[in-house]
Parts: C-alpha cells; sequence; structure tokens
C-alpha cells in the first residue's frame, strides 16, 4: 500500500442511515390491512433496499416500495444498487397506540435478532442481517395522513471503538492495488451472486493482486499471510464511515474474535468503485473484560 499521513486516534464516529418511504408502500399497506389485517397490529417482517453510495454529493438511501410488504424470505429481488435487507413493521390501529409503544424495548429486541444471528453463523451466510431496521407507524386511513419512524439498532460495544487512520483510498492504494481493486469489485457488483452482499473482504496479496471474498470464506483468508481489509457498501457521501460499519465491528469481534482492523468503504461512481470518495480506515476495539 502507498504511504500515508499520520492521523491522531479518536472515537469513531459513524454516518447515519436515512431512508426513503414510497408512496407506493402505504397504498399496499392500506390494502394489506383493510382486506387482510383488520385491528391485527402484530408485528410485520418486510424487506427494505440498501444501497451504497452513488454520487459525490448525496448519500444513498435505506428504501422501502411496494415490494417491501414480502419478506426477504420469499423475496428474490435484489440488485447492485437494492440490496434486500430484513426489518419489522409494527402498524398501530391508533395514535394513542402509536405513541404507547416501547420504542426502546423495540429496538432492543431487534438487536437481539442481530446478536443471535452473529452468535449462531447466520450473518456469513447472510451479511444483510447486520442492517436489521425497525419500522413503527399509524396510518390514519380516513384522513389519508401516515405518521412513522424507521430505526436503524445497533448492538451496544462495552469497550470503545477508536479510529486510528481514515484516508481517501486514492491515497492509500498503490497503482497497482487500485487497478486490481477496482477490477475485481466491478467483478463482485455485476454477479448476480455477490452484487446484493453489502458486507465482503479484500484479500491484498504480495504482488498486488486483489480478490473479493463473501464473509463466510473468512477460514481460507484467516491463514494465507496477505493483508486483508474489511469491505462493506458505506451509503455515506461523507467524511466519516456509514453506520453499517457499527454492527460490523461487532460480529468481527464476537464471531471472529478481531480487535483491529483495516476497513474498506466502497462508494462508487458510474457503477464504479470512485476512490477519491471511497475510504480505507483502521480501528481498534479491544474485547470488553
Amino acid at each position: 500500500m502507498a504511504a500515508k499521513a499520520e492521523v491522531r486516534p479518536r472515537p469513531l464516529e459513524l454516518d447515519p442511515i436515512a431512508s426513503r418511504v414510497e408512496l407506493a408502500f402505504w397504498e399496499d399497506l392500506r390494502r394489506l390491512k383493510l382486506d387482510v389485517l383488520g385491528t391485527d397490529d402484530s408485528p410485520i417482517p418486510i424487506t427494505g433496499y440498501y444501497t451504497p453510495c452513488t454520487h459525490p454529493k448525496m448519500s444513498g438511501l435505506l428504501r422501502l416500495g411496494r415490494e417491501s410488504l414480502v419478506p426477504p424470505s420469499a423475496n428474490s429481488f435484489g440488485s447492485r444498487n437494492s440490496c434486500p435487507v430484513p426489518g419489522t413493521l409494527i402498524n398501530t390501529n391508533n395514535m394513542r397506540g402509536l405513541q404507547n409503544l416501547d420504542v426502546e424495548y423495540l429496538l432492543r429486541e431487534e438487536a437481539k435478532k442481530i446478536l443471535h444471528d452473529i452468535m449462531h453463523g447466520k450473518i456469513e451466510e447472510d451479511p444483510s442481517l447486520l442492517l436489521r431496521f425497525l419500522v413503527i407507524s399509524f396510518a390514519d386511513l380516513k384522513n389519508w395522513k401516515i405518521y412513522y419512524s424507521v430505526a436503524f439498532p445497533s448492538l451496544v460495544f462495552k469497550s470503545e471503538m477508536t479510529l486510528l487512520s481514515l484516508h481517501s483510498a486514492s491515497l492509500v492504494l498503490s497503482q497497482e492495488e487500485a487497478k486490481s481493486l477496482s477490477k475485481s469489485l466491478k467483478e463482485w457488483r455485476s454477479s448476480n451472486e455477490t452484487a446484493a452482499l453489502p458486507f465482503f473482504f479484500v484479500d491484498i496479496s504480495s504482488d498486488s493482486c486483489i480478490a473479493i471474498r463473501q464473509l463466510k470464506d473468512w477460514k481460507d483468508c484467516q491463514d494465507n499471510g496477505q493483508k486483508l481489509l474489511f469491505g462493506f457498501y458505506d451509503h455515506g457521501c461523507h467524511q466519516d464511515p456509514s453506520w453499517a460499519l457499527r454492527n460490523y465491528i461487532a460480529f468481527l469481534s464476537l464471531q471472529l474474535k478481531i480487535e483491529k482492523i483495516q476497513f474498506l468503504c466502497y462508494r462508487e461512481k458510474r457503477s464504479e468503485l470512485d476512490l477519491e470518495k471511497s475510504l480505507i480506515g483502521e480501528a481498534s476495539f479491544p474485547q470488553p473484560h
């Protein structure tokens, strides 16, 4: 890798994820409530669609559309800019019901699902589980008013996450590494098998050749003596890494027993790796005692 300036360590700050709920989502929810659910306000599994940043001045969003009312297990829709992510919708019957929801409890329950998936090896097979989200709402069907909130639960880390360095990828990678990384990520993003997987490993050999590997290939990467970057689709366009890194770190700490990583925040331009906007950083997160 190319030489880079030192940066004073500081607490890791992350860019929160925003969402966009399309009108079609609420229209289909209205039909579902009138025709099927009635007054049943039980939690509903839904699907959101996450995308990496594709514009230098505009962050990506988690999108909820018409197809979102189909749970991920039954939803085959997914592409390079629509990574299916599991979520939970709680739609109350009235405003009082919405106001009386114990949001902290609901977020803890969603976070427990993430922890369960980490500890039972489900993340390696389906990395999108790290991006679980919660929607609470009240749909006033008579007056066509929707009140809602979207939240992204995270696991509480008992030791401090420290950012040791953070630079544009263009300042960190050598020319050979940058060329190889761009080629490998283009192939990854073009494959139907991997394009919708938002977390991955970047395996860098001593001759600057780079391979992108799935999380389930961790054992093959662990002892090969090559450099590793822990990559993920970064929705943001700002200087801080995306919120997605937080649960990624929890997974790496709890399941892979790692305490320090170099990571790649993947951002793109014109459907290819944007070396200027993508970030490479280093973070430490000692195991809590």
